[in-house]
This record gives structure tokens, sequence and C-alpha cells, in this order.
């Protein structure tokens, strides 16, 4: 059986993270195991931006080795940037292994609501690493967000075009 592994870096509460384990459990049906990887400080950190890069985070992310590994999804505290953006909530490799998403810019005073938009991107994240790429229904998890309104318009769940698409990706690894 394989699993989607979960870490975080920085300071994410630890209710957070079991929160997004059961969600990724409850949507993509696999096992889900939370465990530490070392991050070595400020790595991908861009001192002008004061934001860290998420592609080196991923780059980083591939070095990492768990017993049958499916997919690697890190939770970090600080904010995100990619080349020509002001900043992302994630990034993913597109049918590739490793997903990252920051809870910087989700906060609310509402914890339910940072835990939804948490789940939001996550969902979204792993869709990626599952082969999905972005959809046009706005309440799909697999639309493009650009803003905390774009988060919060959405659903944490497919629709059903995207459901199709995970259920066939998810049926290869179970292979």
């Amino acid at each position: 059986m394989g699993y989607i592994y979960i870490t975080s870096f920085g300071d994410v509460e630890g209710r957070l993270l079991l929160g997004t384990a059961r969600n990724v459990k409850e949507i993509f049906g696999l096992g889900v195991r939370v465990s530490s990887v070392p991050f070595p400080p400020r790595l991908g950190f861009n001192p002008k931006r004061n934001q860290y890069h998420a592609g080196t985070l991923l780059r980083y992310l591939e070095g990492v080795s768990f017993p049958n590994l499916v997919k690697l999804l890190a939770v970090v505290s600080f904010d995100l940037y990619e080349e020509g953006l002001n900043f992302v909530f994630g990034e993913a490799q597109l049918g590739g292994r490793n997903a990252v998403v920051s809870v910087f810019r989700l906060h609310s005073e509402d914890e339910r609501l940072l835990f939804e938009r948490t789940f939001k991107e996550v969902n979204h994240e792993l869709g990626h690493t599952f082969g999905l790429t972005h959809c046009q229904d706005p309440r799909c998890v697999m639309s493009f967000s650009n803003s905390l309104s774009d988060v919060d318009r959405k659903t944490r769940f497919f629709c059903d075009s995207c459901q199709r698409k995970l259920s066939a990706a998810l049926d290869l690894h179970s292979r």
C-alpha cells in the first residue's frame, strides 16, 4: 500500500497537520503519514523579497525518501513565491511526486476558515501531482486561485470531470 506523506517546515500547528491528514485520506483514499523532514535553515529564502522560492523547496523534497511513498506534501508557515508572481499559495510537480503549500496567506481570525483554506490548497496541489491541470469550474478545487476570494469561492472537492481524472490516476497507483 502506498502513502501520501505530509511534513511541515516552519511553525505549522500540529492540529492543522492532523486535520490536513484526515482531509487527504478522505479525498484521495490513500494511507497518510505525518512525518518529520529536516529543513536546512533559509533554504530558498530570498532576502530582497522576504519570501521563499517554492521551486527550490520542491527540488529539496526530491531527495527525501520514505517507505511506500506515493506523494510528499510539505505544509509551510512562510510566504512562497515563484518567478514572475508576487506570491503563490502552493506549487506542485505536475504528474510528479512533490507538492508544497504555504499557510502564510491563508490565515483568518476564524480557525475553521484557515483549516478549510488549507485543505483546498492541499487538495489542489496534490491534484496537480496526480496530473490534473487547472479547471474552468470556479467551484472545483482545481480552479486557479490568485487571491483569498478565489480560494474561498471554491470547494475542497473536485468537479465531476476532475474527479474522473483523479480516480483514473489513483487506480494506476493502486495497481
